[in-house]
């Protein structure tokens, strides 16, 4: 009996292949969709998560709050041994500076590498096992490194790496005290290279002292079970007996470490390979997957009922020759679940396929084999068999239930209820589908202008070298410039200490108000030369630019942006000009204002920047190159290198790189979300055909019947379109308050952002009413080109 209904199962899909295939496109997309948005949604409420003891761990940071606004910092060195003294709920602490180092092994074996600073603690907050090495005392040495097993492979390959040297920057050689396996793509800062935190130290000694230089990450471990606001509460007392709260306020915090990737503040710009995710970015990404599924869903059983109706005389031939009610309900669910089981089966295969690509647009592992999650497979299977079920429900139950004369004539009556509930469902569909598409367009926009927004400076054409500090370059700057310059290919040559996009010191500094006060400035620095401003193109606004004719522009004279301006209380920038400032045991005189630039990302407000010329500051080497014979000219750039820095690798970049890389998580989300919609929108089509083949066939007779009284075609399709035209409209209509308001919303996460357009309603309201017409005429102009007669005789 099984054997009889599978192979009328199969005669059933083939004899409908075109529907069939459509009906298992859409099904699949659906459940692929859904799967991977469960895999991508759960890894990013898993980060740090895999910690022993993630709900103990807390991260320290600091809000500075001046007169006029707040800044948002990490915490300072000496934090984490005084409050592991001050308190004894504190189990322990541990602080990592993460940075940027160049590597090496030998000559041909080098790279710039993103590494932690990390104190000796680290392995008792953290859990980042072992292979080789003492956890208490791998990191416990000046120049002591632990390597995972990645950069362990990369420089050493299958030897065993303990007990042998890298060279840091420079030549410093750096001892491998340990072997760790790979930090986890789901932890908020993941590096390759643990460096101790003593080599860090040791280059300053003022770090360990000094508590208002920022730039630490604290982690403190709690007792278990123990109540953090215990802490928090005691935290203003301590912060006082430490730092002068007169002219600026301290307040420190503490954040889960479960929550600080997803929840936590923008404090500072992200450094190293510290990186932050928005649970906002989550909600959006599982309520389109949603969308994806639910579409999907309803595609294959829309479908599913459209082909059901064009099977009345199949049923009245099956009741005729005897067959009962219960067989027509087994054949029908039997037709239904075994192309949803088909579904599931093309669904796992898409979702082996995809899983690379998949893992390449998020930017990182979510998962190597789907094979690994079990638990999402079952799940996928239950809504498979769930859909199969409810998708033949109407054919099992009411269309098995007509008399025999009715389904030989092919009469079928449509309820005014399950009119209804269609209509519904199309608007419902169709205002996910503007909703999706008007998001889609926000998105992009939104990512669009923050790549292409004039950001106050010129970012094209400069390549950029990072020398790490090294005191050859500083101690002939000039003769650098003069070599690199005297390059044909290239226009100018500048150094400082960051440049715009990367991460930058803050420093402390004390400026004359406006009233002749003193006033506490907490501002990012920049340390430059004389042609830094020349080179990026930053407009001065009052004063003038620091030049080689004044001898007292080395350090004693300061440059300012309109915001550190305003937060001193200068309104006009021309105010400024001449106020003496004291910074780290020198002073001077500000001697210009800069326009704003956006030098970090557009998500952060543009913050108080100054300028000085310190060449002992120096790491980056901004070089102005023409675009024309470019590998030529990093040739020669090369060689000249090996002649100025012998041994010293030449690691660059280009500046338009380096900007654009704060954006990378926002384009992958991006791309993601473009990909999920449009896989939508699809889908929706795909529905909107399975309702106007439901509805045609219905009205067959009626098509044949104004045919004959002479119906012209377009009439016969405007009448068959209409409906659906005015149900889109329907859906427009409730689309664009929801996208409104959600969109916003979404915006309200960046600083700068564009305002929403109305055409983009419009626009998206057009282009799913010329897709819809596209859609039903297609199947309208089919109906009203065939024969009435046909529609009319009743066999």
């Amino acid at each position: 009996m099984f054997r009889n209904y599978l192979k009328a199962t199969f005669r059933y899909l083939l004899c409908h292949r075109v529907f069939s295939g459509i009906n298992l496109f859409g099904l699949a997309t659906g459940l692929s969709v859904c799967f991977f948005a469960l895999l991508y949604v759960t890894f990013e409420l898993s980060y740090d998560r895999f910690h022993e003891r993630a709900g103990q761990i807390y991260r320290l940071v600091t809000d500075i709050e001046t007169s006029v606004d707040i800044n948002y910092q990490s915490s300072s060195a000496p934090m984490a041994s005084a409050l592991l003294a001050t308190f004894p709920e504190v189990k322990a602490a541990t602080r990592i500076f993460l940075d940027y180092l160049i590597v090496r092994k030998d000559q041909d074996n080098y790279k710039e590498e993103p590494i932690a600073y990390a104190d000796s603690t680290l392995f008792s907050v953290f859990t980042f096992p072992l292979i080789q090495g003492d956890p208490r005392s791998v990191l416990n040495a000046p120049w002591n490194i632990v390597l995972s097993e990645t950069a362990s492979r990369k420089y050493f390959g299958s030897d065993n790496p303990v007990g042998k040297t890298l060279l840091i920057n420079e030549g410093e050689p750096a001892y491998v005290a340990g072997i760790m396996k790979d930090i986890p793509y789901n932890s908020h800062f993941r590096v390759d290279i643990l460096v101790s935190m003593s080599s860090l130290i040791s280059k300053e000694s003022d770090w360990d002292e000094n508590w208002k230089r920022f730039g630490f990450y604290t982690y403190l471990l709690l007792p278990e079970n123990f109540d953090a606001l215990e802490l928090s509460s005691k935290l203003p007392d301590f912060i006082k007996q430490h730092i002068d709260q007169t002219e600026t306020k301290y307040t420190l915090l503490l954040e889960p470490l479960k929550r600080v990737y997803l929840y936590g503040k923008a404090r500072g710009s992200r450094v190293g390979s510290s990186a932050s995710g928005s649970i906002s970015n989550i909600y959006i990404f599982s309520l389109v997957a949603a969308f994806v599924l639910f579409i999907g869903c309803f595609n294959f059983i829309n479908l599913t009922t459209a082909l059901s109706v064009q099977r009345v005389k199949e049923i009245g031939v099956r009741k005729v020759i005897g067959a009962s009610k219960a067989q027509l309900i087994i054949q029908f669910l039997m037709d239904s679940i075994f192309l949803c089981l088909l579904a599931f089966v093309v669904a796992l295969a898409l979702c082996i396929a995809m899983l690379p690509l998949f893992n390449q647009l998020s930017g990182k592992i979510v998962s190597v084999n789907i094979f690994e999650h079990v638990n999402y497979i079952l799940l996928l299977l239950s809504v498979a068999v769930m859909i199969g079920a409810l998708s033949g429900i109407f054919a099992a139950l009411f269309l098995s239930g007509l008399q025999p004369i009715s389904g030989l004539k092919k009469e079928l009556h449509s309820r005014a209820k399950a009119s209804m509930i269609r209509k519904i469902l199309v608007v419902t569909q169709f205002s996910i589908s503007i909703i999706l598409i008007v998001a889609t367009a926000v998105v992009y926009e939104q990512l669009y202008f923050m790549q292409n927004q004039q950001l106050g400076f010129k970012k094209d054409h400069l390549l950029v070298i990072d020398f790490q500090f090294d005191a050859r370059i500083n101690q002939q700057d000039e003769t650098v410039v003069k070599r690199l310059t005297g390059i044909p290919g290239i226009d100018l040559v500048s150094m400082s200490s960051c440049i715009p996009g990367r991460a930058n010191h803050k420093f402390l500094t004390k400026v004359e108000k406006q009233d002749d006060e003193i006033q506490e400035l907490l501002s990012d620095t920049y340390f430059v030369d004389y042609d830094f401003l020349l080179q990026y193109e930053i407009e001065v606004v009052a004063g003038r630019d620091f030049s080689r004719q004044f001898a007292s522009d080395h350090r004693n004279a300061m440059i300012i942006n309109e915001a550190a301006a305003r937060t001193l209380g200068y309104h006009d920038p021309n105010d400024a000009i001449g106020k003496r400032f004291w910074q780290r045991g020198g002073s001077g005189l500000i001697i210009g204002v800069v326009k704003d630039f956006h030098f970090h990302s557009f998500q952060e407000e543009v913050q108080p920047l100054t300028f000085l010329v310190s060449k002992s500051f120096f790491t980056f080497l901004s070089i102005k190159i023409s675009s024309q014979n470019l590998p030529q000219t990093i040739g020669r750039i090369e060689n000249e290198w090996q002649q100025l820095v012998p041994g010293l690798p030449l690691i660059y970049f280009f500046a338009d790189d380096a900007y654009n890389a704060q954006y990378v998580a926002e384009e992958r989300f991006g791309k993601l979300f473009i990909c999920f919609a449009a896989l939508a929108i699809i889908l929706s089509c795909l529905g909107l055909l399975g309702l106007s083949v439901f509805s045609i066939t219905r009205r067959t007779r009626e098509i044949g019947i104004r045919k004959i009284l002479g119906a012209p075609l377009f009439g016969i399709v405007s009448l068959l379109t209409k409906e659906f035209m005015l149900l889109i409209v329907v859906a427009f209509i409730i689309a664009v308050p929801v996208t409104w308001i959600s969109m916003n919303q979404w915006l309200q996460e960046f600083a700068y952002r564009i305002n929403i357009s109305w055409w983009i309603f419009v626009a998206a309201g057009m282009a799913c009413l010329l897709v819809a017409f596209a859609t039903i005429s297609f199947m309208a102009i089919k109906a009203a080109l065939a024969n009435p007669v046909e529609a009319l005789k009743t066999e």
